[in-house]
């Protein structure tokens, strides 16, 4: 029975898939492109990977107006993307459950972003433009043998073209409502001699949408980014190439709004709750600020502006050495430096200190923050790549290391006190990593239709960091006596994560496959913490073992193509991130043991000339064994395993994604083409909550309803006119496009911060129009 509504799903998703198996007679000598992916350190075809994995190719993604991080958002299956309650900039990324969501520096994600196969070590600032994408891999499940540490979930990989050593290029302008502006330019130069050199530009402007009904804070969405790439490529000998890749990203935006969505949380209502103490004031104060919907007008504290800024630079030093025509070296250098600030008020109103009905106390509604982050990490890795005539192998050493410090500025004042309280502090920490690896793998052909694949990495690492935590005199005041001082703490781990695959050729088109594997997400220290003892009790990694059974098929001579698998995800000291009540201090927690488990289709198929169907559907069945609630033993409450209780959180039952592409007209000014996406994302949980607090084991006091965001749904549709002749060398592109075509405009994130709740919404509809010319 668990799996009945996702069978009705599964209906939604396929029906094209069907009527493709009765069509041959409409098919035209047209196929499917085939895609070419580096998940296993060497190009091979996508059906013939023995991993789950999803590979969307750079014309795709041009088609859809896919551009980026911000762009990911069920794009698989089984895939959930949510940008931070408080910015644009910083992502919750989820794979099969596997997430982290938690914005700050001292913790890692579980699902590891890649931009050229360099890894993006940190949530914050992570969400940035990628300039001239060739494709995007999504990798589904534990990659910790290849790819290591922190990627439980799976991973991301971007990858950006490279020079062609011919010249050629593209410039292109788009415009849409509120301000919408974006300039895009990319050249790539002759070879000369033995250099090929491109570049690519891009820009974008957009005003806020939601109006500021405060003066001179600023409106909030604003955008104003900015991203330029250079890549070269050196061909020194003709077994010699030097690659080197530049990224520079930046925006001065202004955050996403966040409104005052309910009066109630984990502690109840203030009627209940504090209106007999404090006589209503407080809920009267606030009341008129509660949102029902999405506003078109938000109100925040005058004097204090808002932004989200970032600035990133990627360099990358790839140098290719081929020993012979079947082995290969490989070694890659890469730094990644980012910088993110950003000043938020996220208790959705303007309120401040309120004066109550009890003598000598003040209420201070304010949450008004700032941090300032510096980022830094390098890497290096060799790879021995090559192959006999039944065996392909790679074996490789890697080290990282990153240092990162965040300064917080807090005028966080959600409690009630006595007048004379201080409420302004400053919450500064570090966090520090160092990380070695040995790995390797070999696939091994058994028959001509067998492999078998084998691998192990091994890792250490090592986590270090500080905090100090002191009141001010003011906003980001000087220093008025310390909170917490802990000038140091350290904690080392190591861990295997091997993998076991078996892929067998049913015949030329089918391809079935298993796969066991082990991954883990780092330890560390809950760095914003209040308690010097409990800053200095690291959590232990998390560590999974997951099995995988998929098929990949491709029918009608390529002209449609499914893939399917089934997961069995275990999870052992499961990483929990719990807020602090009446904080926005978040502590990991190793909580305890869980499952996840469930199935994804994912498929594609030409149903007539010229129009194409792809789609893929996810189901997720999460159960946790363990779940010690307390961890900590905060407050002096008893540890309980409250494991029946709970549920697990960014971890939605159901994903679906439908697009279609197909050609409406071909015409001697072009070719008119219409693409739709559509995609959906059940209801999400945000925290690990209860299902009950009447429960017998009922811990804390998040609980759903209270925690939870609805089921999302978004359309996207384009009208594009390609190849219009305009003369010169190249052809030109026109195109009309919305997106959140229907306008949705349920709330996307919410923060419970127990006395009441803010939260973020779809935003609304976009439309504009594009011109590009391309030689």
């Amino acid at each position: 029975m668990r799996y009945q509504k996702g069978k009705k799903y599964i209906l939604k998703a396929l029906p094209i898939m069907l009527v493709a198996a009765y069509s041959c007679g409409t098919m035209a000598a047209e196929v499917l492109e085939e895609v070419v992916v580096t998940a296993q350190k060497r190009a091979e075809r996508l059906q013939d990977v023995p991993i789950s994995i999803s590979a969307i190719s750079g014309a795709q993604l041009e088609a859809r107006g896919i551009e980026g991080v911000a762009n990911l958002n069920a794009l698989a299956p089984n895939l959930m993307f949510r940008s931070n309650p408080s910015s644009n900039l910083i992502s919750t990324v989820a794979i099969r459950g596997s997430v982290t969501g938690q914005p700050a520096i001292w913790v890692d994600p579980s699902v590891g972003m890649y931009v050229d196969g360099v890894y993006v070590g940190k949530a914050q600032g992570s969400i940035f433009d990628v300039i001239e994408i060739e494709r995007v891999e999504v990798l589904r499940g534990p990659q910790g043998t290849l790819f290591g540490r922190n990627t439980e979930g799976g991973a991301v990989n971007f990858v950006s073209r490279k020079p062609a050593g011919v010249f050629s290029g593209s410039v292109g302008l788009e415009v849409g409502n509120r301000g919408h502006v974006v300039t895009r330019a990319a050249v790539d130069l002759p070879k000369m001699g033995i250099m090929s050199l491109s570049m690519g530009y891009r820009k974008e402007d957009r005003d806020g949408w939601v109006k500021n009904n405060t003066p001179g804070v600023g409106d909030p969405g604003k955008r104003d980014k900015e991203a330029y790439r250079l890549a070269a490529n050196f061909e020194i000998t003709p077994n010699l190439d030097v690659n080197y890749k530049f990224d520079h990203s930046e925006a001065d935006n202004t955050p996403p709004p966040s409104f005052l969505y309910a009066l109630n949380g984990w502690s109840g209502s203030f009627p209940t709750a504090y209106g007999a103490f404090l006589g209503g004031t407080i809920q009267a104060a606030l009341t008129p600020y509660l949102t029902n919907g999405r506003p078109k007008n938000i109100s925040t504290n005058p004097g204090n502006p808002l932004w989200e800024k970032s600035e990133t630079d990627g360099h990358a030093l790839t140098v290719d050495y081929r020993l012979s025509a079947t082995n290969a070296l490989k070694y890659i250098y890469a730094k990644r430096e980012m910088k993110y600030q950003d000043s938020i008020d996220i208790d959705g109103s303007p309120v401040g200190v309120i004066a109550t009905v009890v003598p000598g106390f003040n209420w201070y509604g304010d949450i008004y923050t700032r941090r300032y982050t510096d980022y830094e990490s390098d890497s290096h890795e060799l790879q021995w790549v090559g192959n006999t005539d039944r065996m392909n192998y790679v074996f490789g050493l890697y080290y990282f290391k990153d240092e990162a410090t965040t300064l917080g500025p807090q005028d966080l004042g959600i409690f009630y006190g006595p007048t004379s309280a201080v409420r302004f502090q400053r919450d500064d920490y570090a966090s520090n990593t160092k990380a070695k690896a040995w790995f390797g793998q070999i696939d091994y052909k058994v028959t001509n239709d067998l492999t078998a694949t084998v691998g192990m990495r091994h890792t250490t690492e090592e986590k270090s960091g500080w905090t100090h935590r002191f009141m001010t005199s003011s906003f980001n005041g000087a220093s008025t006596g310390d909170i917490i001082n802990v000038p140091g703490y350290k904690a080392s781990w190591s861990a295997n994560t091997p993998v076991v695959a078996l892929g067998y050729k049913l015949n030329e088109t089918t391809n079935v496959y298993g796969r066991v594997a082990r991954g883990f997400k780092s330890g560390g220290f809950s760095g914003e913490l209040t308690d010097p003892v409990a800053i200095q009790k690291p959590y232990n990694p998390e560590k999974s073992l997951s099995m995988e059974m998929g098929v990949k098929a491709s029918f009608l001579d390529n002209r449609a193509q499914l893939s399917a698998a089934i997961f069995h995800t275990k999870i052992t000291d499961l990483n929990v991130t719990q807020l602090l009540p009446g904080t926005t201090s978040s502590f990991l927690t190793n909580a305890g043991k869980a499952v996840y488990k469930g199935f994804e289709l994912e498929g594609a198929v030409l149903v007539a000339d010229g129009w194409k169907v792809q789609g893929g559907y996810g189901y997720l069945d999460t159960k946790f064994d363990e779940y010690i609630d307390n961890a900590l033993n905060i407050a002096g409450r008893p540890l309980i395993d409250t494991a029946s209780n709970r549920v697990a959180p960014y971890a939605p039952k159901h994903t679906m994604t439908l697009s279609l592409d197909g050609r409406l007209a071909k015409t001697s000014f072009g070719t008119l083409r219409l693409i739709m996406d559509y995609s959906y994302t059940a209801k999400t949980y945000l925290y690990a909550a209860n299902k009950s607090l009447t429960a017998p084991n009922a811990g804390g006091s998040y609980v759903v309803g209270t925690d939870e965001v609805p089921a999302q749904t978004n359309i996207n549709a384009r009208l594009l006119l390609a190849d219009i002749p305009v003369g010169g060398p190249g052809k030109a592109d026109f195109s009309l496009w919305v997106k959140n075509l229907t306008d949705e405009d349920k709330v996307m994130q919410k923060i419970d911060f127990g006395m009441y709740q803010t939260g973020n919404y779809q935003e609304p509809r976009t439309y504009g129009m594009s011109f590009n010319y391309k030689w």
